[in-house]
């Protein structure tokens, strides 16, 4: 304690009483043991600091980041969130911010900084909220320093511990703002990147009150050993590749079945490790497979419903502990989505909290082709950046365009390349000149003896396929991205179980989100056609490891006037033009999976492509990232550049209603936890559809009273039902019952 105008007072970090900065800044240090005890090694690497210099100038960040708290306003902010009579000053909070004046308070001279050190401790610590502060006058500094700070020097730094400086100066404010913001070109980017992007974790997580990194004894390869001789596996030819270079870049193609989960844990050893993917629901099957059949317990789950996922799993009664512990980076291994983690190439205010984190980790990639070429552009640029700061990368995928491979060569890096191609006959392929609606009778005759998928383009064309065939068989149902969550949740594990049930029969519609690495095996499949790489994730949810020995067709291809296929569409028509193509050469066929290797390859050849807005675009994403302006953008900016979604969340007229009372509860919680509780609750009855199709719908979109404009969450009049999903036309008959009810 010390005294502020006469009065004894405690000296708070946090709008938790027993939160001071005393104790906070012990948090932070414990939690900066942590890490130096688990990934120290890892960290020291590649740097121009001594190692022992690193770690004490950590450690100086660490102590000083929050000194400038002890300022009275902050203490004013405190004690009015905690309920204590405001301490009399002539000063305003919102003058000048505690990050602002915990620079002045260390002691350079006594700590030996070099020029080169002072200039990154204090931007780690000056920076280290990156919000927009006021101006700040030299004489206010001055007036601050002389009337609020000097007085109790001596006994700030009797409380706190530590040495302060004893002559701080008025003109140190403008100084700091001075000096160019260190980027990529200084001597000293990466030193920089990593002190102040592990201050970002320390603070974070010691708030957060859980640990920095988990002291995980359980390795993770060695876990996944174990799991695959319990269930009689032997090492195949990639995971024992994957397995050698765990201490490489690794760039692999194995087919589908190969166990390209197991290779990529095998290689992440019992590094910190990032396994990304592009679906949700993917991300989801990897999660549940890492965890409860390899059963690893280190594991996050990281994408913007994870938690939500976790609470309806009904497995943990700490759900929210462990994706607090996800968010904060604090997992052995992350299952995440890229765009969690990739906006960091657009160097947004903040980024060096998860570059740092990646410098010292592994980030897996699996089925990069599933990407547009502009998410692909970030994804490589990326992996270019982690690879300079001396992280590892590993991208494991089915088929591989050409030029992506090429384009990591021609950034310099470097990294084992192999491909792993299984003997398996899985896919006799027919290419239909028709519409897939053409086939219905044959396709619904299919469904009463054994499993069929359909894969079309647009959620549009799901639901009027589904339509078609419920008049003909109740043996059908539809998985599309316009369900609820809820009801979405509920269809994934629906198919799942289908899928694995060996005696179910029937037909299942849906979309392009069942491609990335879900583990579903159907027995024919009937899909629109697409680009290649497209494709042939669609037959991997086909005799997924089996040998088709049959004679007929267990693929069928529809080519005529396909969904989704278009200039700013799903689908780039010329890609889809050229691979249809060269499929004719296989129409009726069985399509070995060295063929889909090859096909892809060539494709997505600069030669194949010239000419194209797909290799125009990636191109152009590619230079336009090596133009990035350093802290340019906010997270949230970067986050949307990367997900390249411009949509509008929206519920149902008919469950808004359903449920107006939780809206009514919402808007009137006053408690931040529940509050939070209620918001999940919400999401969990909204789906997304396109800014676009909003705008020419508008008419059917109403705001929803309860929520802050913030919320971005509005009400369409629009059909919905468990079975469709949300029907981009008008629903009469609510109307006619909303009449009824006048």
């Amino acid at each position: 304690m010390v005294s502020i105008k006469g009065e004894i007072v405690m000296l708070y970090a946090k709008s938790n009483p027993e939160e001071t900065i005393k104790k906070h800044t012990q948090e932070l240090l414990k939690n900066l043991e942590i890490l130096k005890e688990i990934y120290g090694e890892e960290i020291e690497n590649n740097q121009h600091f001594e190692k022992e210099r690193f770690w004490e100038l950590l450690k100086m960040i660490c102590i000083y980041h929050d000194i400038g708290k002890v300022y009275t306003p902050f203490q004013n902010e405190i004690r009015k969130k905690i309920g204590l009579e405001e301490i009399k000053t002539e000063f305003n909070y919102k003058e000048i911010k505690h990050e602002q004046l915990s620079p002045l308070f260390i002691p350079t001279v006594k700590l030996e900084l070099t020029k080169e050190e002072k200039k990154i401790v204090y931007q780690a610590i000056f920076y280290h909220h990156e919000r927009k502060n006021s101006e700040v006058s030299e004489e206010l500094v001055q007036k601050i320093i002389e009337k609020d700070i000097l007085p109790r020097i001596d006994e700030l730094e009797e409380e706190l511990e530590i040495e302060l400086n004893q002559s701080p100066k008025r003109n140190y404010l403008n100084k700091v703002r001075a000096i160019e913001r260190i980027h990529q070109k200084d001597k000293y980017y990466k030193e920089y990147c990593l002190l102040k992007g592990l201050l970002h974790r320390l603070d974070h997580s010691s708030s957060a009150h859980i640990p920095i990194e988990n002291e995980e004894k359980q390795k993770l390869d060695e876990q996944t050993k174990a799991f695959m001789k319990l269930s009689r596996y032997q090492l195949n030819d990639l995971q024992k590749f994957t397995y050698h270079n765990n201490h490489k870049n690794i760039v692999v193609i194995g087919s589908t079945g190969m166990g390209k989960t197991e290779s990529a844990l095998l290689w992440s050893k019992s590094s910190k490790t990032f396994f990304t993917l592009p679906i949700r629901i993917s991300i989801n099957a990897i999660y549940d497979r890492i965890k409860e059949k390899i059963g690893y317990e280190d594991v996050g789950l990281l994408h913007s419903t994870a938690l939500d996922y976790l609470d309806e799993k009904q497995e943990f009664e700490n759900e929210e502990i462990i994706y607090e512990q996800t968010r904060n980076l604090s997992k052995r291994i992350t299952t995440c989505t890229v765009d969690q983690i990739f906006p960091f190439v657009f160097k947004y205010k903040g980024y060096e909290k998860i570059y740092a984190t990646l410098s010292y980790s592994k980030v897996i990639i699996d089925e990069v082709q599933a990407y547009s070429p502009e998410i692909v552009a970030i994804i490589l640029k990326g992996l270019q950046m982690i690879h300079k700061m001396g992280g590892k990368f590993m991208i494991m995928t089915a088929t591989l365009p050409r030029i992506y491979k090429e384009k990591l060569e021609e950034m310099g890096i470097e990294f084992e390349y192999q491909k792993f191609i299984k003997p398996t006959n899985r896919h006799k392929i027919k290419l239909e000149d028709k519409k897939l609606e053409d086939d219905l009778e044959k396709i619904v005759e299919k469904g009463e003896k054994e499993k069929v998928l359909i894969i079309v383009n647009t959620v549009d064309k799901a639901i009027e396929i589904f339509q078609k065939i419920k008049k003909k068989t109740t043996k059908v149902k539809l998985l599309h991205s316009r369900f609820i969550q809820k009801d979405r949740n509920e269809k994934e594990k629906q198919i799942k179980i289908f899928s694995n049930n060996r005696d179910e029969k029937g037909i299942w519609i849906t979309t392009q989100i069942v491609e990335a690495s879900l583990d579903i095996d159907f027995d024919n499949l009937y899909t629109e056609v697409s680009t290649l790489d497209s494709l042939f994730q669609r037959l991997g949810r086909c005799y997924r490891s089996r040998e088709y020995k049959g004679n007929e067709t267990n693929v069928h291809i529809y080519t005529k006037e396909p969904t989704g296929v278009g200039k700013n569409n799903v689908y780039n028509p010329e890609i889809v033009k050229k691979g249809t193509k060269m499929l004719e050469n296989y129409d009726g066929e069985i399509l070995k999976e060295e063929d889909k290797i090859l096909l892809v390859d060539e494709l997505y050849s600069e030669q194949c492509l010239k000419g194209t807005d797909f290799l125009n675009d990636f191109k152009e994403s590619m230079r336009v990232l090596d133009c990035v302006i350093d802290y340019d953008l906010d997270k949230k900016e970067a986050q949307k550049l990367l997900r390249n979604i411009d949509s509008v969340t929206v519920i149902p007229k008919k469950n808004y209603e359903e449920n107006i009372t939780l809206f009514e509860r919402y808007e009137q919680e006053k408690n931040y936890k529940n509050k939070h509780e209620l918001k999940r609750k919400i999401k969990k009855l909204t789906t997304t559809i396109s800014r676009k199709k909003a705008e020419i719908l508008k008419e059917y979109i109403s705001e929803i009273p309860y929520l802050e404009r913030k919320e971005k969450i509005v009400c369409m009049d629009l059909k919905y039902d468990k079975e469709s999903g949300l029907m981009l036309q008008v629903d009469k008959n609510y109307e006619i019952e909303e009449r009824f009810c006048d």
